[in-house]
């Protein structure tokens, strides 16, 4: 997989696309990190590849809540427990 800064993109927008049609995918970095990814689409398969994104952002975000779930409540919840949170949650206590 290529990696490119954002002053490379920035400067050589269209070499970078290139590579990422003929590769498949790029990593677009900020200071060295990773801040992006860019992957090839085209018009046959736009709603799929975005389809596939969205699902893969909806799991993040999944897992991102029981990780975060598993800090707060580590020894787990009982039912109880769980039923007082969404009772309060939909109380906006």
């Amino acid at each position: 997989m290529n990696f490119y800064g954002i002053r490379e993109l920035s400067n050589n927008t269209k070499n970078v696309i290139t590579s990422v049609n003929q590769n498949g995918s790029a990593v677009i970095t900020d200071n060295g990190k990773p801040a992006a990814l860019m992957i090839s689409i085209s018009e046959e398969n736009f709603e799929a590849t975005l389809d596939a994104v969205r699902q893969m952002r909806a799991r993040q975000a999944v897992d991102a809540l029981r990780k975060q779930a598993q800090m707060n409540f580590p020894e787990g919840m009982s039912m109880d427990e769980i039923d007082a949170e969404i009772n309060a949650a939909r109380k906006g206590v």
